[in-house]
């Protein structure tokens, strides 16, 4: 039989691109394995991008002759694959006395995951209301007054609060030095795609042999292993998270992560906070620190995109067509792969690990100064006034007085604005104060009241969770 366009004297040189095209989503789609189930062995199709990956894990391998070869700074695999390297928001701690001006990956994950599930809330809680504006609409005309009223409150309920507040709490981490990898032990729609690639790659190779075009077939079978056989070794990188190991007899690390308008108050033991605000993802290779298996993935890819470039020009056009559509399908699935959210998998790893039960929960404030004192009475500050300067920097006679009240009245266990008015002493101050200045007061320190009466309130459902686990127990 013989091979189609065998007597076309037109010839396609592809190895020049093959090396270059799609550098960026292979690379990508190999940075994948160690978040996607089963990823490592499913890397045997015929990928593009060979060159560009492999100037990419060239840097990893530390030695005088990688070096030479792939010149660069060796980095961290974890930060080279986007595994570590974010900062979170700044970090006070409410007992231990701990601040922090950039806490590591960890935290911003979990910001990141109290983001996404106060996005959820809001679009449920707008669904409700767009519930209840169309109940409203079907009786239009029959009362009016009605009407307004749900519309009034449709709008109330609409306005976005000043500050958000996500608690957090935290279980207690056990058996971290263990290797960590995400919980997925169903069959998922990643796996599936991954046999369209590799069964195009291999039906590509078959045919090239079938019309006796050994060249091609050649040069696909070595994409095949040699793309696999890297992405198998790249992916024995065992993801770890990196735990602290403080004192125990060291108090509980509950803090805060301040973002201004969104604050994530962290409830749990020290180790457990501080392996989340100081710890990090980390993947430990059995050849750390020279990492000489990925310097030879490397030269893999290296000499296959220069095996290319002399043998697949003495192919034939089919074969060459064979090689070209099996590295645009690669390309295909190398893009799919590239367009995963790799942080969303990387909080599906901190949740299974940090939030098993899901215990969060979420409380809003029109203003900063409520929320400060409702994290400084739930979480049971220590230090109060150095909590209420970290929280509020502000250094005027005005709020230096609002600081003050607030520290002496949840220190007596009072009503911020009720005890300034019983205070004699402290009502003069007040009142000595600018016209500006003494407003100013006493609506901080009505919003005040209102983050104290916020956290009784959650501390007395708090208090009636627990008693009801302990009587299920």
């Amino acid at each position: 039989m013989k091979a189609p366009l065998q007597g076309s004297s037109f010839q396609l040189d592809v190895s020049g691109i093959a090396g270059f095209f799609g550098g960026e989503e292979a690379f990508a789609a190999m940075s994948s394995v160690h978040l996607v189930r089963g990823r490592k062995w499913l890397g045997f199709y015929n990928s593009p991008g060979s060159y560009f990956v492999a100037k990419k894990y060239g840097v990893l391998a530390r030695s005088r002759v990688w070096d030479g070869l792939y010149p660069g700074v060796n980095v961290d695999p974890a930060k080279m694959l986007e595994l570590d390297g974010k900062t979170g928001s700044p970090y006070v701690a409410l007992k231990s006395g701990t601040r922090l001006a950039a806490p590591g990956h960890l935290a911003y994950l979990l910001e990141r995951h109290c983001g996404e599930e106060r996005k959820k809330e809001e679009k449920e809680k707008a669904k409700q209301i767009g519930k209840r504006g169309f109940r409203a609409a079907c009786h239009r005309g029959q009362n009016s007054d009605i009407e307004d009223g749900t519309r009034r409150q449709g709008k109330a309920e609409t306005k976005k609060p000043g500050v958000g507040l996500s608690i957090v709490y935290l279980n207690e981490l056990e058996g971290t030095s263990k290797y960590l990898e995400p919980s997925q032990h169903s069959f998922t729609w990643d796996t599936a795609v991954a046999f369209i690639a590799i069964g195009y790659s291999l039906g590509a190779c078959v045919l090239c042999a079938v019309f006796e075009d050994w060249f091609c077939f050649a040069m696909i079978l070595l994409g095949i292993l040699s793309n696999g056989i890297s992405c198998f070794i790249i992916g024995l990188g065992d993801l770890r998270i990196k735990p602290t190991s403080p004192s125990k007899n060291s108090p509980p690390g509950d803090g805060v992560l301040d973002n201004n308008n969104e604050m994530v108050l962290l409830i749990g033991s020290e180790r457990s906070v501080t392996t989340v605000t100081k710890g990090k993802f980390y993947l430990f290779y059995r050849s750390e620190t020279e990492y000489h298996d990925l310097g030879c993935c490397a030269a893999l890819l290296t000499t296959q995109f220069l095996l290319q470039l002399f043998i697949i020009p003495q192919g034939t056009l089919f074969g060459q067509i064979m090689f070209l559509s099996s590295l645009a399908v690669s390309w295909l699935y190398n893009a799919y792969l590239a367009s995963l959210d790799s942080e969303s998998l990387q909080r599906g790893i901190l949740k299974e690990i940090a939030l098993k039960n899901n215990r969060l929960s979420r409380v809003s404030f029109q203003k900063r100064t409520a929320a400060v004192v409702f994290i400084a009475v739930y979480g049971k500050a220590v230090k109060l006034r150095r909590f209420l300067d970290d929280m509020i920097p502000n250094d005027t006679p005005a709020w230096e007085l609002i600081k003050t009240a607030i520290a002496s009245a949840i220190s007596q266990n009072k009503d911020p604005k009720k005890f300034s008015k019983e205070d004699a002493e402290m009502c003069q101050k007040i009142d000595a104060l600018p016209d500006n200045g003494t407003g100013l007061v006493w609506d901080m320190l009505t919003q005040a009241s209102l983050g104290l009466e916020m956290a009784q309130k959650e501390l007395k459902k708090l208090e009636t969770s627990e008693v009801g686990e302990g009587q299920g127990d």
